[in-house]
């Protein structure tokens, strides 16, 4: 794309983009083709490193769409979300919500508070104030910019360990302590002036200090966070080059007077001024392109401010590729007509008109999650939504509703894949019985319990149009792992499914509904097996001759189970049947395993089956389709940790013989899934999605490695079950 005819410094200049980056700038030409820009002129996206909210929505809800296509539509391409002095919790999740955004772009995030100074708290809230605590600073993820209080216990040595640009904010610091927080390395004021001592002539203060060490100084310039001779006064001590113009904005921004939350407190909005109950200035409600207007409008020249909105933040927070217009930047760009009004806003190399279909979807998506919410028993008022990842089969939605009190309470909703799950009221009917046996034996033990909530007609799930099926459940905080070598965390794994294994041992599985019949039944999916290869649809037998030999040869092994339990030698129990260990949620803070998850497929079965899929997974030495066997062996000690976790909760639940051929279970299932990748693969890869012609084929390959090395370590597996019996 070129951009033609426009001014730029004071010349009429043609921009090429390409891929997001610009890639030549020069003087207009008569020859050259593409989108004609005459009467516009050019300045970089803007670069907001301190805003908290905007058209109803605050960074505290950890949800940014709205907020990032409000923004772009005023000139900010990027951003640093601003979070409150709030609790820890509050904090990380909003580290850990998407930034995946239609509108300007998240480069992080900027804490400001807790630590911070009691007597210049300002409008942050002051009972969640505290000392900086660097260990729990660099657990937040994405956290590029911290403002803190530096004569707080702790300060120095927080300044000198972390990797994070320390401003100055919030403080009731002298001189001599500024200046060794700044040699410490801080290096910026937040909103210089405001929450913070000024200039006296026997105390220069901070800003005396920021002078000096000329680091950075932010400014509101929105004329009512500084007078403008104290702006222009800013303007000629730190430059172009130190000053940085920040909105400081709160949820109020783009919107007219009212009651508005401020990180957990009530924030008056009048005459579009924000203050907090006791008539403090509480964040401003301009946008930053206002901010700098304002400036220019105090005396600064109009370059300048720009420039203080643009690339000076960028530099300073280490966003070379932002707020400039080179050859190798973004291409994010803002056109102004005559009257220097914004025209067009680009990001990225698009115009945002042009992004505005992910934000369409977005707006389509969470009126549907609304007005299904509304069908079931929830409480508080919608906030938003957020799409999480969690499994590969339903649409799974984090719902939050804010309280009367000012927090917010979360929901899981999700919509069920009604091709995979062909009954799915059987489904839940199994999970409200599951549930409700398990509710007041989880409680008990200070744990949460999953629960499903009701919609007005009782039921606990809703379909819309006769089609569509959904749920809502509670949502528990933990922090989940796809994948693990941590012993420890194996051994807890192992404990929550055998927890759950044990709390239902009183059950009665008869009365639950097979929803996949046959799921574990290796006589059955062994005989789809033989029947593939006898009809060989797609002439694929001949090459593979070894693995069928092999899986034949272990036909009356894999088979074991299921003919033990068609005989009552077993008995069937309620069983999870999808035991991986993400779908155990653990305690952030010690780890400990909070609950099992994910009851889709919860059914009568056999334990050994649960066991035995946990181990095939938790203890392989490398993924489900390695392609390099070599890699693929049976982690003993991986093993152990599980089975000590699991029998040590069930070894007075199941019995002797269910114990005892719980290593048998582990070579079962890994045989059985390796005969439903063949079976697949040899009937045309119908079943399993696949990347690649050959994937079903190496997904066979590496169960059967993995088998074969359970095999050769059958009697050490077994061996250590009695060990742990023994010990128990």
């Amino acid at each position: 794309m070129i951009l033609k005819n426009l001014l730029f410094k004071g010349e009429l200049t043609d921009i090429t983009i390409e891929d997001g980056k610009i890639a030549a700038i020069a003087p207009a030409s008569a020859d050259t083709e593409g989108k004609d820009c005459s009467g516009l002129s050019v300045i970089p996206g803007l670069v907001d490193m301190h805003t908290h909210g905007c058209v109803g929505y605050d960074t505290m809800d950890a949800h940014f769409e709205e907020m990032s296509s409000f923004l772009a539509q005023n000139g900010t391409t990027s951003w640093l979300p601003t979070t409150m002095t709030m609790d820890y919790d509050s904090i990380r999740r909003v580290t850990e919500a998407s930034r995946d955004v239609s509108g300007a772009q998240i480069l992080g995030f900027h804490m400001e508070g807790p630590y911070i100074n009691a007597t210049r708290k300002g409008a942050q809230n002051g009972k969640f104030i505290k000392n900086p605590d660097l260990e729990e600073f660099k657990t937040l993820d994405g956290m590029r910019v911290v403002t803190i209080a530096p004569e707080l216990e702790g300060g120095m040595d927080f300044i000198r360990g972390t990797d994070a640009l320390v401003c100055i904010g919030h403080t009731d610091a002298d001189y001599e302590t500024c200046i060794e927080a700044i040699e410490a390395g801080a290096n910026c004021l937040t909103h210089t002036f405001n929450a913070m001592p000024g200039i006296h002539h026997r105390n220069p203060g901070p800003i005396g200090a920021a002078v000096e060490k000329n680091i950075y100084a932010q400014a509101i310039t929105d004329g009512l966070h500084l007078h403008p001779a104290v702006v222009l006064m800013l303007y000629k001590l730190f430059g172009t080059e130190r000053m940085v113009i920040i909105s400081d904005a709160m949820r109020a921004t783009g919107l007219g007077d009212g009651t508005y939350e401020f990180g957990g407190q009530d924030i008056i909005v009048k005459d579009g001024v924000a203050r907090t109950l006791d008539g403090a200035i509480a964040g401003s409600t301009s946008t930053l392109w206002r901010c700098v207007k304002q400036a220019a409008s105090f005396g600064i020249p109009f370059e300048d401010a720009v420039t203080m909105a643009t690339r000076t933040p960028a530099d300073m927070i280490g966003a070379t590729s932002k707020g400039r217009i080179e050859v190798g930047a973004d291409a994010d760009l803002i056109l102004l007509d005559k009257n220097l009004e914004i025209e067009r806003v680009m990001i990225a190399g698009k115009f945002i008109e042009e992004r505005d279909e992910q934000h369409r979807r977005y707006l389509e998506e969470k009126e549907t999650v609304r007005s299904i919410t509304a069908r079931f028993h929830t409480t508080g008022t919608f906030v938003a939504h957020e799409v999480i990842n969690q499994g590969n089969i339903n649409t799974t939605y984090r719902v939050d509703f804010r309280q009367d009190n000012g927090s917010i309470k979360s929901y899981i909703l999700q919509k069920v894949n009604t091709y995979v799950f062909r009954n799915p009221k059987e489904i839940m009917e199994n999970i409200r019985k599951v549930t409700e046996h398990l509710r007041g034996k989880v409680r008990r033990m200070n744990k949460p319990a999953l629960h499903f909530y009701a919609t007005d007609t009782g039921e606990n799930y809703y379909i819309e149009n006769d089609s569509t099926f959904w749920r809502l459940e509670n949502c528990i905080d933990g922090i989940g792992y796809d994948t693990c070598d941590s012993l420890e965390i194996l051994r807890n794994a192992g404990a929550a499914f055998g927890e759950f294994q044990n709390q239902l041992s009183d059950f009665d599985a008869s009365t639950l509904f097979t929803t996949i019949p046959d799921f574990h039944n290796t006589v059955k999916r062994l005989d789809a097996l033989f029947a593939a290869v006898e009809a060989d649809s797609c002439g694929r037998a001949a090459s593979v001759q070894a693995e069928i030999d092999f899986i034949r040869a272990n036909r009356e092994l894999a088979s074991q189970l299921t003919i033990m339990q068609e005989n009552g030698e077993v008995p069937l129990r309620v069983t999870h049947n999808d035991t991986k260990i993400n779908n155990v949620l653990f305690s952030r803070d010690t780890g400990v395993p909070l609950t099992v998850i994910d009851l889709d497929t919860v059914m009568p079965g056999l334990a050994m089956h649960d066991f035995g899929d946990a181990v095939r997974f938790a203890a392989s030495t490398a993924r489900e389709d390695e392609p390099n066997l070599e890699k693929v062996a049976f982690d003993l000690e991986k093993y152990r940790a599980f089975a000590e976790g699991f029998i040590g909760k069930t070894a007075d639940a199941l019995t002797e013989k269910e114990i005892r051929t719980m290593a048998l279970g582990a070579i079962t299932i890994t045989i059985e899934l390796a005969a439903r990748f063949l079976a697949d693969y040899l009937t045309g890869d119908q079943y399993f999605k696949i990347s690649y012609p050959e994937h079903n084929l190496v997904r066979t390959r590496c169960q059967l490695a993995l088998a074969k090395d359970m095999l050769n370590k059958r009697d050490r597996m077994e061996g250590i079950v009695r060990e742990i019996v023994a010990s128990v």
